[in-house]
């Protein structure tokens, strides 16, 4: 089941979207004409975030506005240098593999595929936590439909019907429609006889002016689409349409930025350092094993310690502490009596474990409670793993959410430690600069949050809010756009494996 969520805390926009484990697939299809100019010049269009329902004076907005910067020589668009501009029509040419994400509040990022011969244009979602392409059909008269692209199939001599029926489920409500297929071009590779599903009705979530795009384009493993759909990316593999079974994400950072997505390989030029390659532990989801959280120096493991009520209900000081007390006479807590006693009672039932034969595993609870030594910037290793064990605690990373979503008890600490509202995520302005980085650690690598990163802030509302959401139904953690902003971020699907590396990307802008 594929879930939106909107945190109604006065942000109002749309934080895209827990995909759930059960029927966990975005179907995305083709598009239709974005605008008359559009068709005209027959080129991808890139429509800005204007709060408007005219979306093709959006697009002649954007390009006199490009236009009168370069007369002045002062191109605000600070393209990287393996990126060229169209000196007549103002447009980004891409490599070969390269789509520009255009980032829309630093809620949810788009691109632009055509579908059909002649080609319609859309703007997608590239998710990573979901493995189907969807989008508007001609069919569908919903309003969020109406404020749309809609692809319409009769328009294209390559469409082929496939005759099957949709219909996913959201947490605040669903799309339904119908299965087809047609040639889809995207960072200019074409995929001949493409599966996908258009609409032919969509619920309100997806209207304007919280919903910018029209679609979604699914990244995960075929195991995860519903109807036996081939996904988008498995079919370019499948017919050696790109060199690498790879694709890697490059996320900007503030609104009408713009960052990129490769297919096809990855650009050492966007990160920083080495990747650190994690082992997917169930290709469906960009699954990988989850060790443990630290807020700043804190000794304390929160994973660990928000299953502790006792610990739980430590004071801030005590809490945050990142040394143990030296004072030889100081009275021992309750808290770490208790935990002394279950420290005890284990190492009893696994040397009981070890004399009958039993397996020595890893003491997981052990690795939680102490945080890696390594002082290397950005990132610090962490014992890995041992390939044989199922983790405890694991999380995907997921394009298509916004946020990092959590267990509750965890989410409730984090939250309790940066002051913020458990339920709503508010938070003051006053006291951002004392707050310290959180630190994760993910298949034996440990990844720092900064609060840059975990924090909302509204500059035209001047309000702050948390990105730190609880999750009731997942199984597993939902790292999102706000974690992986901060990181480069390569999914390798032939090897099941992802790697991120600190990015180094400058912030770009229309």
């Amino acid at each position: 089941m594929v879930r939106v969520f909107s945190r109604l805390n006065g942000r109002g926009t749309i934080k895209l979207s827990m995909l759930l484990p059960l029927a966990f697939s975005f179907l995305m299809a083709s598009s239709q004409v974005a605008s008359v100019e559009a068709a005209k010049s027959n080129r991808v269009v890139s429509i800005p975030l204007q709060r408007s329902f005219n979306r093709n004076n959006n697009i002649l907005v954007a390009r006199r506005n490009a236009r009168s910067r370069i007369e002045k020589g002062k191109n605000m668009m600070q393209l990287a240098p393996d990126v060229d501009f169209d000196e007549d029509t103002h447009d980004i040419e891409p490599d070969f593999g390269q789509v520009r994400l255009t980032d829309a509040t630093d809620t949810y990022y788009y691109g632009v595929i055509s579908v059909g011969t002649p080609g319609q244009n859309f703007t997608v979602t590239f998710d990573t936590g979901s493995a189907n392409m969807w989008i508007p059909g001609v069919r569908c008269t919903s309003k969020a439909c109406l404020q749309h692209n809609r692809y319409d199939h009769d328009l294209s001599s390559t469409y082929q019907p496939l005759n099957g029926q949709f219909a996913i489920q959201y947490g605040t409500g669903e799309v339904r429609g119908f299965t087809s297929q047609d040639t889809v071009k995207v960072g200019g590779i074409t995929i001949k006889d493409q599966p996908f599903a258009e609409t032919t009705s969509e619920d309100e979530v997806f209207e304007l002016p919280d919903t910018e795009f029209d679609g979604l384009f699914g990244l995960a493993f075929k195991s995860l689409a519903s109807g036996g759909l081939v996904p988008p990316m498995v079919k370019m593999i499948e017919e050696t349409l790109v060199d690498e079974p790879v694709f890697a994400f490059a996320l900007s950072q503030g609104h009408r930025s713009f960052g990129e997505l490769l297919l096809g390989g990855y650009n050492e030029m966007h990160y920083k350092g080495d990747l650190r390659w994690m082992r997917v532990i169930r290709a469906k989801y960009w699954q990988v094993s989850m060790e443990g959280l630290w807020y700043g120096d804190s000794k304390f493991n929160l994973l660990s310690l928000s299953k502790d009520s006792d610990l739980g209900n430590l004071p801030l000081d005590i809490l945050l502490s990142s040394n143990q007390t030296t004072d030889p006479h100081a009275p021992i807590p309750t808290w770490q009596r208790n935990r002394e006693a279950e420290a005890s009672e284990r190492s009893r039932i696994k040397a009981k474990t070890k004399a009958k034969g039993g397996d020595d595993e890893m003491d997981l609870e052990e690795k939680r409670r102490h945080p890696p030594t390594d002082k290397s910037p950005k990132i610090k290793k962490l014992i890995p793993t041992s390939a044989e064990q199922s983790p405890e605690t694991s999380a995907i990373m997921d394009t298509g959410t916004s946020f990092l979503l959590g267990d509750p008890n965890t989410i409730q600490l984090i939250s309790r430690i940066i002051g913020a509202d458990f339920r709503t995520g508010d938070m003051s302005c006053a006291h951002l600069q004392e707050l310290k980085s959180v630190w994760i650690s993910l298949g034996g690598f440990k990844f720092e949050i900064a609060p840059e990163h975990y924090i909302y802030r509204d500059h035209e509302k001047k309000t702050c809010s948390s990105a730190w959401v609880p999750s009731y139904d997942s199984p597993f953690w939902v790292l999102g756009d706000s974690f992986l902003r901060a990181y480069y971020a390569v999914f390798d699907m032939k090897d099941k494996k992802v790697g991120l590396a600190p990015i180094n990307m400058p912030l770009r802008h229309f």
